[in-house]
């Protein structure tokens, strides 16, 4: 049963519509305003979204954008009165599926409706077509959640979205330290021996995304994941190398305080390497307008030198309370152009090792994430 989202003022509307989609099978959830619509969206998961381009608190758009955050498979259908959309560019790139003009003709409703569904099935079965292949080699290296099935058919359009946004979350990483490197060097033309480093460190982020890619295209490789020996000690400070250009255009300054013996465990450096780095880039991003910047980290080993611990801690914006239970959660995410997936990504790995991963932190004043692993023997 698909279930339809109708964010509108007009009560009249609502009821129309409701009982109309109702009787022909659909689960119907109203909102009178965009803020309602936009709660409704975060805390249920719907396969139409039907929202009136003007709303009392917000125009209709904002309300399709905020929603596709959570819910990007949604489809979304626009009520006006103009007979147009003003907002044609937006309303592209938000993969708007239609409009209908008021007076609403409920027979319009549903063939809307069901060219939208039926988009959506196209575009599904383009995507399990194409992404088949890569699925298979990545089995086990993603989140739990994202099941890879041997049958295309069997494949979920959030499996696929989600698995190509992991792909884009984890070439995100290095660019983000070729943008400070190349945005560096633009300030320092005249320094030969600056500009040679900072396109080394452009190279050795661009090596990285190689890396990445070269993992993607292994197609006719399934080999299981690799484990191997890996010294946490060093693969942070290879971490804060990449993003030390970053730091210095963010005006982020480092604090580290890493234990002075090898803290080695077992498992895949390259999911470690994604670890560190989606937390230490959240971690930059969160101290954007804070009037103090500073990224401490530090490791340790217990007595018994059996679990290593990790910790990174910003000064950021922090998170809010009412989000604290939702930041391990596929997609969810407080910054503007984030996938939501860096943290899903983080836990998992870290779990995936027999470690666990905690979180502390206080709005306006930053974040703390504990990271305890067992030690190798």
């Amino acid at each position: 049963m698909e279930r339809i989202l109708i964010v509108d003022d007009e009560p009249s509307i609502r009821k129309a519509l409701s009982m109309g989609l109702t009787s022909d099978g659909f689960e119907v959830d109203t909102a009178q305003d965009g803020t309602g619509g936009i709660l409704l969206g975060r805390q249920k998961e719907y396969d139409i979204l039907i929202v009136d381009l003007c709303l009392p608190d917000m125009n209709g758009l904002d309300v399709i954008e905020k929603i596709k955050t959570t819910s990007p498979e949604i489809i979304p259908i626009i009520i006006t009165g103009n007979g147009s959309l003003d907002s044609s560019l937006e309303a592209i790139r938000l993969e708007v599926s239609d409009y209908l003009e008021k007076p609403l003709n409920m027979e319009s409703v549903k063939n809307s409706i069901e060219r939208g569904l039926e988009k959506r099935r196209r575009k599904q079965k383009a995507f399990r077509k194409k992404l088949l292949e890569m699925l298979e080699v990545y089995k086990g290296r993603f989140p739990d959640n994202i099941k890879v099935q041997s049958k295309a058919q069997h494949i979920g359009s959030g499996q696929i979205s989600e698995t190509i946004s992991t792909f884009v979350h984890q070439i995100n990483n290095p660019l983000m330290a070729i943008f400070g490197g190349a945005e560096l060097g633009m300030l320092q033309l005249d320094d030969v021996n600056a500009i040679k480093q900072y396109f080394s460190d452009i190279i050795r982020a661009s090596e990285e995304i190689q890396t990445i890619n070269e993992e993607i295209m292994k197609l006719h490789d399934p080999r299981k994941e690799h484990i191997e020996s890996v010294d946490l000690n060093a693969l942070i400070d290879e971490c804060l190398q990449m993003f030390k250009n970053l730091m210095m255009l963010r005006g982020v300054s480092v604090d580290k305080d890493l234990d002075a013996d090898p803290l080695t465990v077992s498992g895949n450096r390259f999911g470690f390497e994604q670890l560190f780095k989606n937390i230490i880039l959240n971690a930059i991003d969160s101290m954007d307008d804070m009037p103090e910047r500073m990224l401490k980290i530090g490791t340790k080993i217990d007595e018994n030198a059996s679990m290593g611990f990790v910790y990174i801690k910003d000064t950021g914006c922090g998170i809010p309370e009412e989000s604290m239970d939702d930041i391990f959660k596929p997609y969810f995410t407080g910054k503007q152009h984030g996938t939501g997936l860096g943290l899903p990504v983080a836990k998992d790995i870290v779990e995936r090792w027999g470690g666990n991963i905690a979180v502390d932190s206080e709005p306006g004043k930053g974040t703390t994430f504990a990271i305890s692993l067992p030690i190798q023997n």
